[in-house]
Parts: structure tokens; sequence; C-alpha cells
């Protein structure tokens, strides 16, 4: 009990009594124990400790990271894991809204989340993570300065949306930036400084003399715009560490060196122009100071100026008039507020510059499909002096409040009301009538501001007259602090107290007139960066034109600042009622910024307008976790063992009760299922336990299939790839056989043709046996070679194998391999092998007895001349050959040692056919080849003897049993083939079935009657014989073939149409000759309309009753088969497409019915 007072409640929803002295006493208790951190619910509340405390390193990281919401302490990292846990599980965009005043430690929390973020997912992408972080250093140096309330006080406010990838890691970034405070460049208030980086950058040059002369630096009291206000003296190593921090930032987001000089030359050059004293002359006008050329030569260098330019920038303002340019010379104020203003925009544009650099380096692309954002924006202020940036705070901070009281208080009350469930109504601070005085058109705070930035001499005095008069009677409205200053001052009410505003200056910090003069010189600068600069747009500022309800080239079409800054602030509300929101409320515990130091009164302010207590209770009393019942039942049915879902309510309940919860924590509405945090982390944790335990159970049972899968997919691979290599090296035997026969019997009948017409002729009967023996040899070289390119060929094959492997018909693998046994006997004898066998053996004995007579005569010569053919009477032989013998085949597989291995089985069909070429002099000396031919009809074949490298003859007799074998079973089933092909070519019936469309039977044989019938659905198809035969209309409801091209569907309709215009001849000669080349070239265009094109003509010339119809069909057939040809599923149903056109050309002419011939240049045409 003394452990629970010591750090109080960690969770004030669990308090016994709900009231504000006792969450204050509560906070007090824990921020004194350095517990900064406290739960209202799923809301966090942060007190800023004004001190570092040792709870955000790693170990912290660790501990919070995969734990529940709830479990542990309180503490920012668990609420950015619940954001994180809630993207992975229900893929639903986040946000993260953290509000306060300024001073309450918004800043530190926005980074805290984004180092966590980037903690957890750094395992995978941590450059882009570091980007992210470093990114915000950036920002921070130039959009942050101190306040008399806040030493690090963002001056613009920032959404920041972190991208995940489908695998729930950082993926990029996209930052918004609101409202930069343009003002605090040229003036700072008591206390305050200017932003950080103008401080970091003259104390670097304060360390580096080699930069401090090229950007012309001096000490930071030299500078005017540094100096504004009284503030103490800054600390050069302590900012220039920081300088250093900024330069590596820019080098992560890899910005170019040129690109990060030019940034600081901007810099250096705004803080010359606060430099630049003006001297009045006559009151009419204004002149520099002498100390002030020194300032114009700095800043042009720096810019790339002409000073000339830069002069006339500063001392004349010119006014465009219908394109007539009029220069009017500046008065003392005048120019003096001409040079803030330019100050002003160049910092202005170099900030946006920079944020669109970070998003360009960090954008997510494609890949962030879920963000978490985080919004990091200025917090309510109240100064002694309040201006135009105040009340657009402000604003911002009423719109964030009304935000979070319709989420948390009005959207949940209403919900519970829907659907009837018992709760306790909260009521809670409505801030709508404040709202409304503020944007609610037509009259409203902005609405006035704007018409009197648009008249031509609108002024803060009249705008504050216009503002009494409004709404002097509302509620929300105070003319000022007293009497006094109602001409100077107006007050609102906000949510958070009264605010008094300083009206001088609104209406032109609302104009924010820019500097299109200094711009436009700008873009002719020497320097690369000014003029990229110079061309620069803010895409958002051209997003809000568009915005604008004024017509177009008027003068009110420029949108002003508070224009632009309500459509931003609508967009960013916009995105956050599409996130799930995760609250974050800052409380400042004093204005001194001490540590240790809690006030209890400035904390009760706080707690009341926060509505800490409504807060409290409602999260107490309500029920945060809303499901749709069959959302419940799809997402933890899980959870039953015997699941019926024929009573919802029933099954939901018996769901709940497995957990066994109080009931209290849970109701069941109408059509949702509300829970509290309690019930719904033990639903969550009983899910994922029985999701792992199956996943589980899952990998132990079909992992080992898995594996044996993969490992049968890999044989199966294998078998079928040496598969495909034995099929093509049997193929090309079989096909080697075959051409070899097939030269046979040709040489054959080419002799006995010639032996007819030769005469006979009375000649030495010597001579011509010697000029027949050389001829016969020179064959038999021929032979030769033939047989040893053949056998080379098959080698080349065989390395590209795998390629033809992939084009090779399926064949019957069980029959494939059925000639390979080494004794078996052929069934039946090939004739056609045995007749080539008996004539080789004839030619052979008749060589015998040529040779003998060769023999007796000693003066016999060798013709030279190969080409004459000189044949005897009787039967003739083969010639002698008159060449180098070819090299013998070979086996040889030579190890180191030059062994002869034995090549492995399944190889033997490959290895038997390979030929080593050798060198010449090895041929000549070493090879010798002996003819022997054998006569014997067993052998059947002219077989060569190798005297040095022999054939295994078992090898070869198998070789040979095996091409025999498949030739002998070609030529078997040659006829069966050629029936079945026929059969499956001409069945047109079955390609219908397969690839046509589905027809209605058209009324009245038109589509227009179809179309208008009412009251009824046809359910009437048309056969798909009827659509392969005549259709008397011109009018199909869709394309006969199947079209994945909706425009290809409605161009075959048109085909059909133009096709019947023709068929029927009505048309004259050229309209006949369009419709053909309209029809043809968009077959030759459209490759998808081929098939339809053909199907079409098909159709129309089958069965037609009219033969002139007809003829013009198969005219125009011919002419689209010479354009093009159809798909390799509609070429299966022609035998031969050539012979077809052909034929019906032929078959017209016979006729006599062509009319005319489509010139070849036409088609030809189309085809180029």
């Amino acid at each position: 009990m003394e452990n629970v007072l010591r750090i109080g409640i960690s969770d004030m929803t669990e308090m016994s009594e709900i009231n504000e002295l006792g969450i204050n006493e509560n906070l007090n208790l824990r921020y004194c124990s350095d517990i900064i951190y406290t739960y209202t619910g799923s809301i966090l509340i942060a007190v800023n400790p004004y001190k570092p405390i040792n709870i955000f390193n790693k170990e912290y990281v660790k501990k919070y990271h995969g734990c529940n919401f709830g479990v542990l302490e309180p503490h920012v990292f668990a609420l950015a894991e619940a954001a994180y846990k809630s993207i992975v599980d229900d893929q639903v965009n986040q946000s993260c809204v953290i509000s306060g005043e300024s001073g309450a430690g918004k800043t530190e929390t926005t980074k805290l989340i984004l180092q966590y973020l980037c903690s957890i997912t750094s395992n995978v992408s941590s450059w882009v993570q570091q980007q992210i972080l470093e990114a915000n250093t950036i920002l921070e140096a130039f959009g942050n300065a101190k306040t008399i309330r806040n030493d690090n006080s963002s001056r613009f406010g920032k959404f920041m949306q972190v991208c995940f990838d489908e695998i729930n890691c950082i993926k990029g970034c996209i930052i918004q930036d609101y409202l930069l405070e343009k003002s605090r460049i040229t003036f700072q208030s008591d206390g305050e400084r200017n932003y950080h980086v103008m401080y970091q950058l003259v104390a670097h040059g304060q360390t580096n003399q080699q930069m401090a002369e090229d950007l012309h630096l001096r000490a930071p009291e030299y500078f005017k715009y540094l100096n504004t206000s009284n503030t103490e003296k800054i600390d050069i190593n302590f900012e220039s560490a920081k300088f250093d921090a900024l330069t590596m930032a820019f080098t992560v987001l890899q910005l170019q060196q040129y690109s990060i000089d030019g940034v600081f030359k901007i810099l250096s050059s705004i803080l010359w122009l606060g430099n630049i004293a003006f001297e009045d002359i006559d009151g009419e006008g204004c002149d520099f100071s002498p100390a002030d050329h020194e300032a114009i030569v700095i800043i042009s260098k720096l810019l790339g100026l002409k000073c000339s330019d830069l002069q006339k920038v500063l001392l004349v303002r010119q006014i465009n008039v219908r394109g007539n340019i009029t220069e009017i010379p500046l008065k003392l104020q005048e120019a003096i507020e001409n040079r803030h203003a330019m100050a002003k925009a160049l910092y202005s544009k170099t900030f946006t510059w920079l944020v669109t650099k970070i998003n360009i380096c960090t954008n997510p692309g494609q890949d962030g499909s879920n963000f978490l954002g985080v919004l990091d924006i200025f917090g309510f202020e109240n100064f002694t002096k309040n201006s135009f940036e105040q009340l657009c705070i402000n604003y911002t901070n009423e719109k964030l409040h009304k935000f979070f009281n319709h989420y948390v208080f009005a959207l949940e009350q209403s919900i519970y009301m829907e659907e009837e469930i018992l709760f306790t109504h909260v009521e809670f601070t409505d801030n709508s009538q404040c709202l409304e005085i503020i944007e609610k058109p037509p009259r409203c705070v902005f609405k006035i501001l704007t018409e009197q930035c648009h008249m031509p001499k609108g002024s803060d005095s009249a705008y504050l007259n216009n503002m009494h008069s409004e709404f002097e009677f509302h509620p929300n409205y105070i003319k000022g602090s007293d009497r006094r200053h109602w001409e100077s001052e107006f007050g609102i009410k906000h949510y958070a107290g009264c605010v008094i505003y300083t009206v001088d200056g609104f209406v032109e910090k609302n104009r924010d007139v820019q500097q299109d003069v200094l711009f436009d010189y700008m873009s002719r600068s020497e320097d690369a960066f000014v003029k990229d600069l110079s061309q620069y747009q803010d895409q958002q500022f051209i997003k809000s034109q568009y915005c604008s309800t004024y017509s177009r080239g008027s003068s009110k079409t420029k949108l002003t600042v508070s224009d632009q800054f309500r459509h931003q602030l609508q967009s960013l509300i916009d995105v956050l009622q599409n996130t799930n929101p995760w609250y974050v409320r800052c409380i400042k515990p004093n204005l001194e910024k001490r540590p240790n130091c809690y006030n209890a009164l400035l904390v009760l302010d706080q707690l009341k307008y926060l509505g800490i207590v409504d807060i409290v209770r409602i999260r107490r009393e309500g029920f945060p976790i809303h499901l749709n019942h069959e959302e419940f039942i799809i997402k933890y049915k899980c959870l039953m063992i015997r699941k019926s879902f024929a009573n919802t309510h029933n099954y939901i309940s018996d769901i709940l009760e497995i957990i066994k919860v109080s009931s209290s924590e849970w109701q069941i509405g109408k059509s949702k299922v509300f829970l509290r945090n309690v019930a719904y982390q033990l639903l969550e944790d009983r899910r994922k336990q029985i999701i792992y335990r199956n996943a589980v159970t899952i990998q132990k049972h079909w992992k080992k299939g898995w594996k044996l899968r993969i490992r049968f997919l890999r044989m199966r691979r294998s078998a079928i790839i040496i598969q495909s290599r034995l099929r093509g090296v049997f193929a090309r035997e079989v096909a080697a056989a075959l051409r070899e026969l097939r030269r046979v019997d040709e040489e054959i009948k080419k002799r006995e043709k010639t032996m007819l017409q030769i005469p006979n002729t009375d000649c030495n009967a010597l001579d011509v046996c010697e000029k027949l023996v050389q001829e016969e040899l020179d064959a038999l070289s021929h032979f030769a070679e033939n047989i040893k390119q053949s056998v080379m060929d098959s080698e080349l094959t065989v390395k590209n194998s795998l390629e033809l492997s992939t084009q090779q018909d399926s064949v019957d693998l069980d029959n494939i391999f059925a000639f390979l046994g080494e004794g078996s006997e052929m069934t039946c004898a090939n004739i056609l092998i045995e007749e080539i066998n008996d004539k080789m053996d004839h030619l052979v004995q008749d060589l015998d007895q040529e040779l003998e007579l060769c023999s007796q005569d000693d003066s016999t010569t060798i013709l030279k001349e190969s080409d004459r053919c000189l044949l005897t009477k009787g039967v003739p032989s083969l010639p002698e050959p008159t060449t180098r013998p070819p090299p013998p085949p070979t086996m040889i597989h030579e190890t180191k040692e030059n062994k002869v291995v034995k090549p492995e089985p399944i190889y033997e069909a490959i290895n038997a056919e390979k030929i080593t070429n050798l060198k010449n002099n090895e041929i000549e000396n070493d090879t010798i080849i002996e003819l022997t031919y054998l006569g014997e009809k067993k052998k059947k074949s002219l077989t060569p003897t190798l005297s040095k490298h022999e054939v295994d003859p078992e090898k070869e007799q198998r070789r040979k049993n095996r091409v025999e074998k498949k030739i002998q079973e070609i030529n078997i089933n040659d006829e069966s083939q050629k029936n079945i092909y026929i059969e499956e070519v001409y069945n047109i019936i079955e390609y219908a079935e397969n690839y046509f469309n589905t027809h209605e039977i058209l009324i009245d044989g038109t589509l227009m009657a179809t179309l208008t019938r009412k009251g009824k659905k046809s359910n009437d198809v048309m056969p798909k014989f009827d659509m392969i035969t005549f259709f008397k209309s011109d009018k199909i409801p869709t394309s006969h073939i199947h079209m994945y091209d909706p425009e290809n569907i409605s161009l075959a309709c048109n085909i059909f149409r133009e096709l019947w215009k023709y068929m029927k001849g009505d048309l004259g000669a050229e309209r006949e000759l369009q419709i053909i080349q309209y029809i043809i070239g968009l077959g030759i265009e459209r490759e998808e309309l081929r098939d339809e094109i053909f199907i079409q003509c098909i159709r129309q010339a089958t069965n037609n009753p009219s033969a002139d119809w007809t003829d013009r069909i198969w005219l125009l057939m011919c002419l689209i088969i010479v354009a093009f040809q159809p798909s390799k599923q509609l070429f299966r149903l022609c035998e031969d497409l050539e012979q077809l056109s052909v034929v019906s050309f032929s078959w017209m002419q016979e006729q006599k019915q062509l009319t005319f011939i489509l010139p070849t240049q036409l088609v030809m045409q189309y085809k180029s």
C-alpha cells in the first residue's frame, strides 16, 4: 500500500474517486518520483521533467517491444508499440496526436516515438531510418527557436507519415509542414532568439576561418537580426557542435555539396540584409547610408547578382498595370518593411525547398502501404503581445481539440446510443462556437481579414472596426483588455482561456507579399543553387490556388496566408479521421522550465481546459474497442471447438465466456461488440497462442512432405532431360537411315533411267571397265563422306539437345525404350531394308567381276573425269573411289594414363557414333582402311573393317536393331496416324465448343428485338453447330472467339457487318475494295482478330444459299490467306493453307466468277 501511495496510480481510470484534485495529486506524486507518464485508458499523459531521465535507452526499447499495452508501466514506448502492432495485426493506418502548451515536451515526445520505431525495425533497412532521424535534425535547426516558455519551441507544425512496407519495416517518410513563423527572422521578443541555424552558422564561422571568409561571416553581435532582443551570449562551442551535426544530416540525406553551400549563402545574405540602414530623403524617398555599400556588395556576391539590380530591388517598387511597369521610389519605412519581406521570403523559400528535398530522399514510393502519422504541431500560446501567428496557432489547437472531443466523447457516446448498450452519459466542453467565429463563412475572423487584404487600401484599423461591429455581442468575442485598447486589440475566448490579440500587422502578414522582382533577378544569378531556388514552386501553394473560389485572372485569385493555412489544416483533419488515433497529452509543470518543480495550480488549469476529468470518466465507463459481429466471429472463432452460427448473440457470448472475464468488461450491441482493454488483451493472447500452436503443427506434419515433393520434382525433371536426350539420339539414327535409304533408291532409279537413254555404242571393253571402276570408286568415296558428315551433324545436335527437348512432341515413354534390350529379336522383317541389302550384295558381286577384268590389263589408267557416267550392258555397279578415304570412327576415352575407359551404357548410342578428327600426317601414316565387301545375305549391309580402332560389334548390332525396328513401326503405323490426323484436323465442332463465345438466339433475326424485350430473361442459346453455318442476319451479339480486349470485340461485330455488305454484292467496286482493305488491315494490325476473321468467312461460306455470295467469300478467303495466317489452334483445321489458296483460285477461275483481283501490292502495304 505504501508503494502504491508513493508512486500513485498508473492508470487513472482505476481511481476510486474521479475529480480534478485527485488527478492532480496523483500526477504530483508520480512526478516527484521521476515517473512522468500516466495512463488514462489508452491516452497517455506526459509531464515535462525538464531534465534527462534514464528511461529511453536500448534496454527500455527491448523491454517494451512485443509487450501488450498496459502490461508494463506507462511509457511513450508502450504507446508507440501499440500503434505499431495495430498496423501489423489490423493493417490499418495509425496516428499519434501530441498536444499541449508550448514547452510541454511535444517535440521531444515526437523524437522519442520516431527513435523507437526506427530501433525496432533497424534490422532490415537502417539507412532509411537514419535518414528519417537526420531529417528531424534539419527541421529542428531551421524550424525551432528559443522562446520565453521553451528553449526548443517548434515554430512550425509538422505531420510525419512513417510508411511501412508489406513486411512491416520502415520504407520511408513523408513530411508535411504547416505555417512557418516568418516574423521571427526579423524580430524577436525579449528573452527569445532567432532560429537555431542562424546561431549555429555564425558560431561555426568563429571556429572555421575559411568558412567565415567564404560566407563573409562576422561575430554574432555584428548582425542586427540576431540582436533584436536582450538575450544571453551564445555558447560558441555548443552551437558549433550543433552545426557539425547539421552538416552530417545533410550528408546522410544525400544533398549535393553545392546545394549545402547555397543554403548557407542564403542564410548569410539574410543576416547581411538586416544590417542595411536607409537614409531619408525629404520624406519622399530614401537612399543607402555610407555603411550600406559593403553589405550591398557582399549580398550581391553571395546571391550571384549585380549590385545595381539588388539596389533597385531595395529602393524601388514596381507596379505592373496591364503590361506597363511603373517604378515608384520607396519611403524610409517602406524600404525597411521591404527589406524585412525580402529576408522572410528567402528564408521561407529555403525552408520549403529543404522539406521537399527531404521528402524526395525519404519517399517510400509505391511500397509504402500503411503509415503511422506523428503530429507535432505548435501548442496553445498566450503571450504578453499576441499577433497573427498566435491566432493561427490557437486556431489549430481549437481544431485539434474539436477533433479530440468528437472522437473521444461525441462519436463514442453516439455509437453507444445507436447500439443500445448500458452506459453513463458524460458531459464535455464543446468549443464549436469558438471555431465558428474564427472560420465559419460568410462572416468570420478570417473572412473579414481576407476582405481587407483584397482591398487596395485595406488597413488593420478598418479590419478591427469591422470585427467590433460584426461580433460585438458574440459570447466568445472580446473588444479588448479594456476600453483604452479597443482601437488596437480584440480578444477571443478559447477552450484554454481568453487571449488578447494586437491587430497591428495583421493585414500585411496575411497578404504575404511575394518578392517577384527579387526572384526574377535571382533566376539570372551566376550561382546554380540560387537560380534553382528562384524557380522552385511550393506544391502546397500550387494546390491551394485551385481551391480558390474566385475567377482566374482577378486580383482576388491569390489566396491569403489564412486561407492556405485553413485548407492545409482541414486536409490534416481529413487524414486523421481516416486513421486510428492515439493521444499524448503533454503537461507543463512550471513556467520557469526548472526540474523537480511542480506547480499544482498551473497543472490544474491545464487539466481543466484539456478535459482530463471527462476523459478519465468516459474511458472508465466506456468501451474503447468496437468490433462488428461478423468481424468478431471471424477473428475469434478459433477459440471455439464446436462452431455454431445459428444464434450470433449466443455464439459471441460463448466466445467471451471462454476467457473468464467479468461481464462488465464487455457488452454486445445490435451490430457491434464493445470491449474494454482487459477483455480485448485476453482475447488477443488466447488467439495468438492457438494460431502459433496450429502453425507449429502444420509445419511439423507437412515440412517433411514438402521436402520430399521438391526432391521428386527434381528427379522427374532430371529423368525428362535424360529421356529427351535419348529420344533425340534415337530419332537422329532413324532419320540418318531413312535419308540413306532414300538416297540409294534415287541413285538406283537414276542409273536405270540413264541406262535406257544411252544408245548402244561400240567401244573398247577395257576402257569402259576402267572408267566404270573409276566411277564406282568415286561414288563409294562420296558415300563415305556422307556418312562422316551425318555423324558429325549428330554430334552438334547432341550439344543443343536441351533446346530441342522442349520443342519435341510427347511420345510414349513406355515404348520408346522397348528396343533397348540386347537379346530382343525382331518380330517381323523389314522388307525395305532387306531389299536394299539385296541390291547392295548384287552390286558387290558385279564389282568383284569387274575388278578381275581390270587386273588382266597392265595399261589400265584411272580417268580423272569423275563427272561422266558410262555404264555397260547389264546390272550397274559401284565405282572405285579415287579420293583419300575418310577418317575412321573412334571410341577413344583416354585418361591421363591413356587408358581406354568403357563408357556408361546410357551413352552407348551417343559415343558409338563419335568420330575423332585426326591430323593429316596421322591419316597418311597410321590409319589404314581396308574395304571388305561382304556378299553374304546374313550381313545385309556394307560394313567397313577398321584395322586400328574397331567398333564394338554388339553395340553396333543393337543400334541396327533399334533403327530397323523403329523404321518398321513407322511404316506400320503410317496409315493409322494419317487417319487420326485427318479426324483431328477437320473437327471444327470441337474447336467451336472449346473457343467460341455463347450467342443468344435473336428474335426476328435482329439484335434490337432482343434488346427491347421487357420483363423476359431469355435462356435460348444458339447451338455451336449453328454458329459455324451461314447466318442470315448481319448483326452478332459478340465475337465468335473469346477475346480479352473490349475494343477488339466491337471491331469483330463491325467486321461481320462489313462482310455481309461485301458478300451481298450491292456495293460498287471501289466500296468493295475499301471493305477488303478494312478487314485485311485489321487482321494485320490486330493479331487477336485474325482467327475471328477466318471463322466469320468459314461460317458465311458454309451452307450459303447463294452461289454468288459463296464465290465472294472464297475470294476474300484467298486474299486473307495471302496476308496473314491463323493461330496454331485454328491452323489444325486446315491441312495446307497454301494448297487451300491455290485450289480456291483454280475453282474460281473455272466457275468464271472472279470479277476482280486485289493487287499483291495492297497486301504488301498492310504487311509493311
